[in-house]
């Protein structure tokens, strides 16, 4: 088993809360894109909350909360977001207890990242159905899924932008043609590297016996 981060309150620290997993993702994409910040740990209570914890200066820290809980709450609901500038050193061993890897998973070299696309909709039956249609839409391929509780259910998939595009829409029309509805649904053409230390909890290698 790798290193994994051990945060002591060393640096300021910012959050993003959101209902489902999607918006969080998205979150944590636009934290990471927006400042100097560091991807320290991604904690999901159940009852569908999902946080993002990110540290680094206090500036930067202000910069990344204030884009990632806007891009969270423009495809979702985002329930709270906050800067703390000075976490006392205990404030880390609760923020560590679901810290991330100081490594992600290489990817091969010179291999420009492929589009990420997700899904969140409510129960098994509804998301079996949008990741049917998006499959078989597009040249997508599906790569994870994540139950965040309270029937908050995600598929994640990756491709190149246009097949992502293609298999979303076919996936919230499918879910919609069940007379339900998608919670959020988002395409990230150029994922941030240190996102796939999240996305990997979700990775069908890590769940499947």
């Amino acid at each position: 088993m790798g290193e994994f981060i051990r945060y002591q309150g060393e640096e300021a620290l910012g959050l993003i809360e959101t209902l489902g997993m999607v918006p969080a993702i998205y979150g944590a994409d636009t934290m990471l894109k927006t400042a100097n910040v560091k991807l320290v740990a991604y904690e999901n209570i159940g009852s569908t909350l999902v946080t993002i914890m990110v540290k680094g200066d206090i500036a930067a820290i202000e910069a990344s909360v204030s884009a990632g809980a806007a891009a969270a709450k423009s495809i979702g609901n985002l329930t709270a977001s906050n800067t703390m500038p000075r976490p006392i050193k205990p404030i880390g061993d609760i923020v560590s207890v679901h810290g991330l890897p100081v490594d992600g998973p290489q990817s091969e070299s010179g291999a420009r990242p492929k589009a990420m696309c997700f899904i969140e909709t409510f129960g098994f039956v509804l998301v079996l159905e949008a990741a049917d249609a998006m499959i078989k839409a597009a040249d997508v391929e599906l790569v994870g899924y994540e139950n965040v509780a309270s029937g908050y259910i995600s598929v994640l998939m990756q491709g190149d932008v246009s097949a992502c595009i293609a298999a979303v829409e076919a996936g919230v029309k499918a879910v919609e043609n069940m007379g339900a509805e998608v919670y959020s649904s988002v395409v990230i053409p150029s994922p941030h590297p240190d996102l796939i230390k999240i996305t990997q909890l979700y990775n069908f290698d890590n769940l499947l016996p």
